[in-house]
């Protein structure tokens, strides 16, 4: 009686060390794995991707390259066994095929500058379901499911706008040139231009545009404008950035005096040079590339069993035609975005890591 009661026990012990183990296996492989040292996590090297959607500008070029230094080094701490960068387009669609294909591939990690904050949340939704960490940045993504790393872009557009109101004392006329419609960046940036002009009666928009964060878009975009406006008188220019060198060269053709019309923009490289050199009055707000890093050490901590709060916030570079020494880089291309590195350089980034292979 008492071995058949012995065996009963036995059998039980074992059916739920045989359930705890299945349960263990069956956890994701985004977590960490234990051994028989006293449950403590023992650290695994992981595999990261990048999922870029719209590549058409300097910024998101250098994010990427940004990304790729930050990553290289990681990899040969032993941190990460693999990095992966896509960039899809600015196309939803097109890049969730291609998050299915990190999915599928067993990515632990897949950090996302999305293409649409709504579109894409599905499939980032699924793939945190599979134990997936996420991390949108830049252009985020309404999800709760999604860790999200970021400036406060509408912050980001009060501060300029706020700037630029100072400079024509509350009244004049402006033209405005945002980022690339739809994405979350523009949005909120539109956001933060109108809470600030809705202060400011005497301030009249001439027109609104689209200049894509680049040079390119921008030139066609302004010179338009200006066809059409300059008649009227223009005061300032309230644009978000990475066209600045395009709206000098336009005021400049349409016999418009760069020097008397502020502007705002962001932290370019030729933004700063014009300032410096021309007599340009302007302030930059940066949007900084490096992000794409930020992001990287959220992906690690999260897999890495670290509490991270589900937004994470990073702080807004700014600079001016008064400190523009501070941020100039003689020498270095104009499209190059100077805030390229926080003020510790955290990331242990150097400069030819991130600068255009020439």
């Amino acid at each position: 009686m008492v071995k058949r009661k012995l065996a009963k026990v036995a059998t039980v012990t074992a059916m739920a060390g045989l359930v705890f183990s299945l349960v263990g296996c069956g956890s994701s492989s985004s977590q960490q794995a234990s051994s028989g040292n006293g449950g403590k996590p023992v650290k695994k090297a992981w595999k990261i991707a990048l999922s870029n959607s719209y590549i058409g500008n300097s910024w998101r070029s250098e994010m990427v390259k940004i990304f790729e230094g930050y990553a290289k080094q990681k990899k040969a701490e032993g941190i990460i066994s693999d990095y992966y960068v896509s960039s899809s387009g600015n196309d939803p669609q097109a890049q969730i095929n291609e998050i299915r294909n990190m999915m599928s591939k067993g990515y632990n990690a897949i950090l996302v500058d999305a293409a649409s904050p709504t579109a894409l949340a599905p499939v980032l939704n699924e793939a945190a379901k599979r134990g997936i960490v996420v991390v949108a940045f830049d252009n985020t993504v309404d999800s709760n499911k999604v860790y999200n790393v970021n400036t406060d872009q509408v912050q980001f557009g009060e501060k300029q706008a706020q700037w630029l109101a100072d400079q024509m004392h509350g009244k004049g006329n402006i033209l405005e040139l945002n980022g690339v419609e739809g994405t979350t960046v523009d949005r909120d940036r539109q956001k933060g231009y109108e809470n600030v002009l809705k202060k400011y009666p005497g301030i009249h928009v001439l027109q609104k545009g689209y200049g894509k964060w680049d040079d390119a878009a921008t030139s066609i975009v302004i010179n338009n404008m200006l066809n059409a406006e300059k008649g009227q008188g223009i005061n300032g220019i309230l644009t978000q950035g990475g066209g600045e060198n395009a709206i000098y060269q336009a005021l400049k053709q349409n016999n418009l005096d760069p020097t008397k019309i502020p502007m705002t923009g962001e932290m370019t490289n030729g933004f700063f040079r014009h300032m410096k050199e021309d007599g340009v009055k302007g302030i930059g707000v940066g949007q900084p590339p490096y992000l794409s890093a930020a992001s990287l050490d959220v992906a690690l901590d999260v897999l890495n069993g670290k509490k991270v709060e589900k937004t994470v916030m990073i702080p807004l570079p700014v600079g001016t035609y008064k400190n523009v020494d501070k941020f100039y880089a003689k020498g270095q291309p104009d499209n190059f975005f100077v805030d390229w590195t926080n003020a510790d350089n955290t990331y242990k980034l150097k400069l030819a890591d991130v600068l255009p292979k020439k």
